[in-house]
């Protein structure tokens, strides 16, 4: 009995090595360093445009910093690879990795990394979608869009997680106050913008993936659609959202609670 268990945990420590192997050689066909970095551009960012509506710009280099370390990339990144982990099987990682080690797959990765990044600038993002409001729907192009679009449920799961992450935020900001709040009116108040948070959502997914799909053929997109359909990229899809959900909410509730702690120590 105690070498059969010692038998299984050497096999099950195994298995947790090469599930971690394929978790990175996944991560970094995808460039999860990069996106990540992304993600931490735009939340520092995030923390300046909150020091001006929230805190009259008195949260200065201490507030500044406080964003800074919180959007740790080693931290946001390892989130991510935990959701891989857990929500992808070997095989479903391995067809992953070979679908982004592809030229298809590296295009589409450089393709909308890029673009965020692009994003950034205003007069770019208002440029793409006015470009997405005159789109023609009908066109073979924008029908493929939509396809992708739903197909990985981006909507939803989009205005999902940014509800997700203001409750978030105001419950870290009441937590960092001293406020007992009613969370369900809090909830209630969210939820009546969803209508608004949709259309929101909706145009700013379709001016991106517009703009930053651009350079692909119809064909090509064709392909990354039928990726988006197996069950590796229904699992990669699922374990992302999860991932950037856990993190977000936990990055959130701490941006409020730094906020609150410098709106307290203006009050003194």
């Amino acid at each position: 009995m105690r070498l059969f268990l010692a038998l299984w945990l050497v096999l099950a420590g195994w298995a947790s090595a090469v599930t971690a192997d394929q978790v990175d050689r996944l991560t970094k066909a995808m460039h999860l360093s990069d996106v990540m970095q992304i993600l931490r551009d735009e939340g520092v960012a995030q923390g300046r445009e909150l020091d001006k509506s929230l805190l009259d710009g008195e949260g200065g280099s201490f507030f500044e910093a406080q964003v800074e370390d919180l959007y740790d990339k080693a931290w946001m990144q390892a989130k991510i690879h935990d959701a891989l982990a857990g929500g992808m099987s070997e095989g479903q990682l391995e067809q992953a990795a070979l679908f982004f080690e592809s030229d298809l797959g590296r295009a589409v990765v450089s393709l909308e990394n890029s673009a965020r990044r692009t994003f950034s600038e205003e007069a770019i993002e208002e440029m793409a979608m006015a470009a997405y409001r005159e789109a023609d729907r009908d066109a073979a192009y924008f029908r493929l869009i939509d396809e992708y679009v739903e197909i990985n449920d981006l909507v939803d799961r989009n205005v999902r997680g940014a509800l997700q992450a203001d409750y978030n935020f105001f419950r870290g900001l009441a937590d960092g106050q001293g406020i007992t709040g009613d969370d369900g009116e809090m909830l209630a108040q969210l939820l009546a913008q969803g209508a608004q948070s949709e259309q929101q959502t909706r145009e700013w997914l379709y001016s991106f993936l517009l703009f930053a799909y651009q350079p692909l053929s119809e064909a090509q997109l064709r392909e990354n659609i039928a990726f988006s359909r197996t069950e590796a990229g229904q699992a990669l899809n699922d374990a992302l959202f999860a991932g950037l959900d856990t993190m977000f909410n936990e990055l959130s509730y701490q941006l409020g609670v730094t906020v609150a702690q410098v709106l307290q120590a203006s009050d003194l």
